[in-house]
């Protein structure tokens, strides 16, 4: 009965943290500008035409094409999260960084999630 009262314990202290986390969040618009931020270029870049007209929407899209690596794997962990593919962004960073589960009974797992 031990393992009831931990296990009761466990789930107490994760709503905690969870409630904490939750309610720093709606007070919050570091993510929000964040997000901001990173998609600030890709908006001028489809918005560009609209004044322009020597500017196609295919050059756009040639131009988003030729944005760095880092910039393109930023957005794309930013569109998951947003539409709350987390898990996606966990099992990567789990592979990117070798922090699975190892098949010598070690731990792992991705560091965030706790």
């Amino acid at each position: 009965m031990a393992n009831d009262n931990n296990i009761e314990d466990y789930l107490e202290v994760a709503q905690a943290q969870h409630a904490m986390s939750e309610e720093s969040m709606d007070k919050s618009w570091k993510d929000e500008f964040i997000v901001a931020v990173f998609m600030l270029p890709i908006i001028v870049n489809f918005l560009v035409p609209l004044w322009d007209s020597t500017f196609t929407i295919s050059m756009a899209w040639e131009n988003l094409a030729k944005a760095p690596e880092w910039y393109q794997t930023v957005v794309s962990i930013l569109v998951l999260v947003i539409f709350g593919l987390k898990a996606i962004v966990y099992k990567v960073a789990d592979k990117l960084f070798d922090t699975g589960p190892k098949s010598t009974g070690g731990g792992g797992g991705c560091k965030c999630k706790e």
